[in-house]
């Protein structure tokens, strides 16, 4: 597919040419009367809608997306998409084969071609002070999040939750363009390669979203990772200055970075792993998957990187993180899960089925930063993505697996989720123990932390907060935020359940990521319109933290790290003791 965006000023390239246009509103409307006025050899053959019924728009025959590929209009053709959500709609024509898509959006133009932003540049820093329901506790927590606001062009925003002063501080920064090329990258890359029925736009713009933003152990940086993109966000909160980070020369082309990095213990140095862009391009393109990985140690302080050592593994990693030791690190991937066979004749009552008989596992890397020796170990279910530390013992570790199949429509999820206990070893890594059961629901996030000396799991499960005592990988406690027919229903064993494809909505309505407080006495769970206290004593919610406006922020895409996330409980105690 040759794949591109465009503004009004594009249409040069299809004088004396037939298109198609998509779209049946005021967007719509606007290019036709502006192609009629300036470009008068452009002819438009039809406009299209996912779900019209046949008859007109503006003179020219109107037809659903189905209507026009059962006509046979589809392969071929220039597509032009004019609608007020263009993303979406290019999802639609995966399977066509038409000979060129333009999308007709100034502000996704935007993204794709306008010259590159400075790499420095100072945020916009707001303070609010929270909403609180009378009774709700002072905490000792920080808790970091990230997303990007109105649109995929929208401003990117950084923001910490300081529970204990009891304020929001926000930082606000432009969205970065795409240094990668949608055209090259669209004839390049083959679409089957890509999650289900995404096209090569929205897979870029899922790699440009904010995953995570992680609060140094000094407190005075915020970096930010997005979804393997092209850099670093590196915030200094005292002076509000942003770099958007990376040191490999031009020449060697962009490199992906990790969805996760982490801290080395109280040190201001970021963990990370990066790899080439063209090693992932030729690992998609010949299925292999794999690319030269460099794990590396970035300074914040003098921002200057020390390559740690090289090795080749799996693409698309989400996640790496050391030790307490500072011995080992591990690394996880997060790979594109595809049904077998031809998505486009797939019945929908086959998918769960076919993934469930068709699932490749996945394995996990382990590095000895002494030895350089690095280890895969296979991991039971699909999609090992994130995993965080023991307080207390430097060689385990509790990684999720999310059996879920990222697509067009959301996220299709096929089998239970489950929590790993792993114990690191010499020259192995092996499962301990395992948490799961039939409704066992993940929204992809959880964390380990400590209380009255013993390690605990909270983990998100939709309308549930579940908290496993992780000696013996059972549940300690399950919380219920509300009744739920769907999610309460859901079992994973039920033939009759699997008929249909189990699809989580796009911004989760229910406990979307989860964090711990400073002295492991409450949890936070982080809600669609609130922070919602848990309390471990009495097991019940204590209070509640509303957003400054009770509105959810518009694509809030990223998980919700908490300070020293991964550090050992002494490291945690003293830092907490400081605020």
């Amino acid at each position: 597919m040759n794949m591109d965006t465009m503004s009004w000023k594009g249409l040069t390239e299809f004088e004396n040419r037939h298109v198609l246009i998509y779209g049946l509103d005021s967007n719509a409307e606007a290019l036709t009367k502006h192609i009629r006025a300036n470009y008068p050899t452009i002819r438009i053959d039809a406009f299209l809608d996912q779900a019209c019924g046949c008859g007109e728009f503006l003179g020219v025959p109107a037809l659903s997306v189905d209507a026009a590929r059962e006509r046979d209009m589809l392969a071929g053709a220039n597509i032009l998409i004019a609608c007020q959500a263009p993303a979406p709609a290019s999802n639609l024509f995966v399977d066509d084969k038409p000979a060129c898509v333009r999308i007709v959006s100034t502000q996704l133009d935007r993204v794709f071609h306008a010259p590159g932003g400075p790499r420095r540049f100072t945020a916009q820093k707001t303070v609010t002070p929270f909403y609180l329901e009378r009774g709700t506790p002072p905490i000792p927590a920080l808790v970091s999040n990230a997303y990007i606001s109105g649109g995929p062009a929208g401003d990117v925003i950084f923001e910490l939750a300081d529970f204990k002063r009891q304020e929001y501080v926000t930082w606000t920064m432009p969205s970065p363009g795409c240094a990668l090329s949608l055209k090259k990258f669209s004839e390049e890359v083959p679409a089957d390669t890509l999650p289900m029925r995404m096209s090569h736009l929205s897979y870029l713009l899922w790699k440009r979203g904010v995953h995570v933003t992680q609060l140094s152990p000094s407190r005075k940086w915020l970096v930010g990772v997005r979804y393997n993109y092209f850099f670093l966000d590196l915030l200094n909160t005292e002076t509000g200055e942003v770099t958007r980070w990376h040191d490999r020369p031009e020449d060697e082309g962009l490199w992906d970075y990790v969805a996760t990095g982490d801290f080395d213990g109280d040190k201001d140095e970021f963990l990370f792993v990066r790899w080439p862009v063209k090693d992932a391009i030729r690992g998609m393109c010949d299925r292999t998957n794999r690319v030269h990985c460099q794990v590396c140690r970035l300074d914040l302080a003098t921002q200057k990187a020390s390559v740690l050592h090289e090795f080749e593994f799996q693409d698309r990693i989400h996640q790496c993180t050391i030790s307490d030791d500072g011995r080992y690190m591990v690394f996880a991937p997060m790979r594109v899960l595809r049904p077998a066979g031809d998505p486009a004749k797939l019945r929908q009552e086959d998918i769960m089925r076919n993934l469930q008989e068709s699932v490749v596992l996945d394995s996990m890397a382990t590095l000895d930063l002494a030895t350089g020796k690095v280890w895969e170990t296979e991991i039971p279910y699909p999609i090992p993505a994130h995993f965080e530390l023991d307080p207390f013992d430097p060689g385990l570790f509790y990684v999720s697996t999310h059996s879920l199949m990222p697509h067009a429509e959301g996220v299709l999820c096929f089998q239970p989720g489950t929590l790993h206990k792993m114990r690191i070893g010499d020259g192995e890594t092996h499962v301990e123990g395992t948490y799961t059961h039939p409704g066992f629901v993940r929204t992809t996030q959880h964390c380990v932390f400590a209380w009255r000396g013993k390690t605990f799991i909270a983990a998100t499960n939709q309308n549930k907060l579940e908290i496993i005592d992780a000696a013996t990988m059972q549940l300690w406690y399950c919380h219920r935020i509300a009744d739920d027919p769907v999610y309460d229903n859901a079992d994973f064993n039920d033939p009759e359940f699997l008929k249909k494809p189990f699809n989580l909505p796009p911004q989760p309505a229910w406990c979307d990521s989860v964090s711990a407080s400073g002295d492991g006495a409450y949890v936070i769970m982080h809600l669609a319109d609130r922070f919602c206290i848990f309390s471990m004593e009495s097991k019940k919610v204590v209070g509640n933290v509303h957003y400054r406006d009770n509105l959810v922020p518009q694509f809030t895409t990223t998980h919700g790290r908490y300070w020293m996330q991964n550090a050992p409980l002494a490291l945690m105690q003293k830092a907490y003791a400081k605020l």
